[in-house]
Parts: C-alpha cells; structure tokens; sequence
C-alpha cells in the first residue's frame, strides 16, 4: 500500500526527473555582436531535442523559436534572429520522454547588422573642431572621447542603424556616453517639410541646402534621444547603444517610421560635448580651456578663430565631412557662417 506501482515506476525504477547538462559554446556571455543573426552552438545529451529562444529585452520585439535534435556526441547548432540592444538567447534540452530537462543561458549585446549605405571613415585626431579647440581640462574628460572615426548606415529591412565609432568611449561621469552629444540631421530626397537650422540656434552653425533635413536624431548619455522632423514634431522612439567594447555609439530607427536609405539620402553628423547644465544640452566655450569648459584656442593661440568670441563659435568639436570638404575650413567662423556639408548615398 505504501509503494504504488506508478510511483514506484516513475521515481525509483527509473529514477527522478533530472537536469540534463546544457553548454553553449557560442555566443560567449557577455558577447558583443553586430548583426541580424547569430549561429548558437553547444553541448547537451546525445539525441536531445534543443530549443533555442532568442529574447530582445530592449526592444520587446516577439522571440523567434528554433528547434534542432542534438547529434550523436550531443552537439547542437542552429542559427536563430537577434534583436537590437541586449539579447538572451535560452537553450532548452530535452530527453527521456520529457522526464529529463536542462538548460543554459548567456546574454548578448547585439549593434544590429545589415547592407551598409555609407560606410565613411573619418581622420583620428581631428576632435577640435576648426583646429584649435581644446577639451576642458577636469579629469572627467579623456582624450579622444570626442573624436569621430567612423560613420557607418546599415539597414535590415526593419531598421535601420546609425552608428558612430569613436577613439574613445570610457565612461564619464558615470555614464558610457557620458561625455558625448551627436546630432544627425538626415536629407531624404522629395520631402516637402525640410530645415537647415542646427538643433538650437546657440550651436552657432546650419545645414546646408543639400542636406536639408527632414528628421534629426540627437543622443546622449544623460537624456532621452530626440527624433523629431523639420518642424520639431516627434516622429518615434529610437533605440540606443552605447558600447565600450568596439567604442560605438548606434542608434536604431524602424523603417516604418525611418524609411529605407537609398541614393540620394544624405546625413550630416555633429559631434560636441554634452552638459545638461546648458540650454542647448551642449558644453560652453570659454577663450582657453576651463575645469568644464571647452578652450577656443589653447593658451598663446594665434590662429584668427582665437579672437573669436566663445559665445559665437560652432559647437561642434568634430563632424563627419564628405570627400574634397576640410573639418578645420568648414568649422572656422572667422571665414562666414558655419554650415556643415551631408555625406550622401550615391
């Protein structure tokens, strides 16, 4: 009476349900990716059918299951979607008729991947705007944190990815992209709203008429992005990531709301330092470098811009110029107004 036949069945002739071993091999906890899918492979009972759930907590977008038998020596490996921002992939195992179960788990960041549109590359070492801006001298600022290396648009079919790669991206004031506030102001051909202003006339530069913008994407560490058109609506949510890792900064914009770059569509990209101190959100200028402000010339400087009055130059320490267009000549106040030239998809 006290050892029923289906008890005695279930947990003493065959022993009770128990956890099968699960590895993942790749990708590696912690990873940092930068595509629209990634191949999950790993270790588990030979024969053991294998879940694999990909989950994007950033997003929120629906995971995608995969199912696969693992082989003889208990490999597994499928390939399976991944979202934008953080990812946890979950491995399930199963065998034994469903008694015996396991699992494994890592988290993934992921960049988002795609055809690239332009892939620009911008010189190091340029982060002073018309050549002699100075960074603020507090240790909270390191060097390179303004200076743009990259500039890169790639697009899935869903979204489409700005990117920013910069010489450095250690955290500042406690934040990843502490230091850094980036604009850019995208030119879709046809649109009949456009602008030519900066963010906030206090930048001291525009846009010019080529880049024409009808959507402005501004990020930081220390607020909400911005997206908004030329006459300041808002037109969604971006996403954003900020990785110390490869020293990136991407922005994801669903297309629905984007659209899809193609030829003609062109991106002009400020970068200058954040403040929320600031109206504008953007680091002041004094005549030299300041503990938190930025110099306009260094100590002794005799180029024209130094007699410029720091409330009037371009708040721009770096920007992503087209092929043939001087940084150091387009950023200079003392040769007429300041305006920042698109780089264009052909």
């Amino acid at each position: 009476m006290d050892t029923p036949a289906i008890t005695t069945a279930r947990y003493v002739t065959h022993g009770p349900p128990g956890a099968l071993p699960v590895t993942i091999t790749t990708p590696a906890q912690g990873a940092t990716l930068a595509v629209s899918s990634t191949t999950v492979t790993g270790t588990t009972t030979p024969g053991a059918s294998v879940t694999i759930e990909p989950a994007d907590v950033t997003t929120g977008a629906p995971p995608a299951v995969t199912s696969v038998t693992a082989g003889a020596d208990g490999s597994f490996s499928a390939t399976v979607p991944v979202g934008f921002g953080s990812n946890v992939i979950t491995v399930t195992a199963t065998a034994a008729g469903g008694r015996k179960t396991g699992y494994g788990q890592v988290t993934v960041t992921n960049e988002g991947g795609g055809s690239t549109v332009p892939d620009v590359s911008d010189p190091a070492g340029d982060d002073n705007g018309p050549g002699t801006y100075q960074y603020p001298t507090a240790a909270n600022f390191h060097a390179g944190a303004l200076d743009l290396t990259r500039f890169q648009v790639l697009s899935d079919g869903t979204y489409t990815y700005l990117r920013a790669t910069l010489a450095n991206l250690d955290p500042t004031f406690g934040v990843t992209d502490g230091a850094q506030l980036l604009d850019v102001y995208v030119h879709v051909p046809g649109m009949p709203a456009t602008s030519t202003a900066a963010a906030f006339v206090s930048r001291n530069y525009t846009i010019s008429a080529s880049g024409a913008w009808s959507q402005r994407i501004e990020v930081q560490g220390f607020a909400a992005p911005a997206w908004v058109d030329a006459s300041g609506n808002t037109v969604g949510a971006p996403f954003v990531l900020a990785s110390q890792s490869d020293r990136t900064i991407t922005i994801a914009l669903p297309e629905a709301q984007f659209g899809t770059p193609a030829s003609g569509w062109g991106f002009s990209v400020a970068l200058t330092g954040q403040d929320g101190f600031s109206p504008d959100q953007a680091r002041g200028f004094t005549k030299t470098a300041g503990s938190f402000t930025f110099g306009v010339c260094a100590p002794g400087g005799t180029a024209p811009v130094c007699s410029a009055g720091p409330a009037t130059v371009p708040k721009a320490v770096d920007v992503i110029t087209p092929p043939g267009v001087s940084q150091a000549t387009e950023l200079d106040p003392t040769l007429g107004p300041v305006v920042i030239q698109p780089v264009t998809v052909p």
